[in-house]
């Protein structure tokens, strides 16, 4: 990897961070349940989808890396993903812990399967 390749990942890491980092802020925590970190999960991986499924070709080049690798990769958040089922765990509520655990991984994967498969009905373009 060169350094315009770690540059492209690192701008788009920033941008990924700092777009999480706003739409947590204006997204309302009205539940326990931690619908603010599914929706960031969901879409970063339809989004990461979409990416995938426009670069078919050149998966090294620096605009695939600043949106795959950094945009998306940061955007998205296991750590937090994590935080809040080993908190649910930790304060006994099991079924809040399992449902965000099937929901996260089903629905990331149903996302970047539909954002995927929606740049396939128009055509890849790398």
């Amino acid at each position: 990897m060169n350094s315009k390749q770690i540059s492209a990942i690192f701008f788009g890491g920033a941008v990924g961070a700092f777009a999480r980092w706003a739409l947590l802020e204006i997204l309302p925590i009205v539940t326990q349940w931690p619908w603010h970190i599914l929706i960031i999960n969901i879409s970063g991986s339809a989004a990461l989808g979409i990416v995938v499924g426009l670069f078919t070709k050149n998966r090294n080049g620096l605009v695939f890396l600043a949106a795959g690798g950094g945009f998306c990769g940061a955007f998205t958040t296991f750590s937090s993903f994590s935080v809040e089922i080993a908190s649910s765990i930790k304060t006994e509520e099991y079924f809040d812990a399992v449902s965000f655990l099937t929901a996260s991984v089903i629905g990331g994967l149903a996302a970047y399967q539909i954002g995927k498969s929606a740049v396939k009905q128009v055509g890849p373009r790398a």
